[in-house]
């Protein structure tokens, strides 16, 4: 049964599927570029943030931190406005979906980029840890659109020539789980 669960719960994780941007190939006619980068601290692995569309049903997309606790994330998105509204990780053999309501919207344009903001997903140690409930946790959002910039022109020189560039940072610069 454990095994079953583990694997059914890795299965939803890689549901909303990353598609990473390939400078290679053309962005899709009426997409964008969401730039971010995703950090986590605490007890937790791998996790999905969850962005959906709001002028569309089912149009989710994921932010993938695998085997890692940072990562500068380029996007592609269907033009519109866009809020990440969800995580998705692991405590234990059990599933976490906090909603991430608090964070605002931000919107993509046809052939730009947005930087969304440096967005830190922090979940209490198991010291604050009640059996049958999930951690506590945090949302932290900082500005660091040039750092951002720079470093992800080191990645992909073309970014510069082949997008218009802007900020959106999702905000409040700080949430948090009721306790």
């Amino acid at each position: 049964m454990f095994k079953t669960m583990v694997v059914v719960c890795s299965l939803f994780l890689s549901g909303c599927a990353q598609l990473a941007y390939d400078a290679k190939k053309p962005l899709p006619e009426g997409h964008g570029l969401a730039l971010a980068r995703f950090s986590t601290s605490g007890d937790i692995g791998n996790a999905q943030f969850i962005t959906r569309n709001t002028q569309k049903m089912l149009d989710n997309y994921s932010f993938v931190l695998k085997d890692t606790r940072e990562k500068l994330i380029v996007l592609p998105l269907p033009v519109g406005t866009h809020e990440i509204d969800q995580v998705l990780y692991m405590q234990g053999s059990k599933l976490v979906d906090p909603d991430l309501n608090c964070l605002g919207t931000f919107d993509i344009a046809e052939n730009s980029l947005t930087y969304i903001g440096d967005i830190h997903f922090h979940v209490n140690d198991y010291d604050n840890y009640i059996l049958f409930s999930s951690h506590p946790w945090r949302v932290l959002v900082k500005e660091n659109f040039e750092q951002a910039l720079e470093e992800i022109k080191t990645r992909h020189p073309e970014i510069d020539t082949k997008f218009a560039i802007k900020s959106d940072v999702v905000g409040p610069f700080s949430c948090k789980q009721d306790e």
